[in-house]
């Protein structure tokens, strides 16, 4: 059964990357902004949260990996760093 929808701004509130009131600024500003811009990016432009921050909601939103929903902001950015395994790829 697929998990509902989480908006970007529910994650990094429950990340504790921003809080509740720092959403509805965020909200606020796209509101009164003429072009179409994300959540995120205006979250950033207004100096709240780091490219990273933003990364990791979206892991988090896409549910990326199994029990992404109980890591911490550091244990879901160490995650997302840790290299991947080689693939071996075929000689000739």
């Amino acid at each position: 059964m697929p998990r509902a929808h989480r908006k970007i701004g529910e994650i990094l509130v429950a990340l504790g990357v921003l809080k509740t009131v720092d959403v509805g600024r965020v909200l606020e500003a796209l509101s009164r902004r003429l072009d179409r811009q994300k959540f995120g990016q205006m979250a950033q432009t207004m100096g709240l949260v780091r490219e990273e921050h933003i990364l990791a909601a979206l892991a988090v939103q896409m549910d990326l990996f199994p029990g992404i929903d109980r890591m911490s902001i550091g244990q879901i950015l160490s995650s997302l760093q840790e290299p991947k395994p080689q693939t071996p790829t075929a000689t000739a």
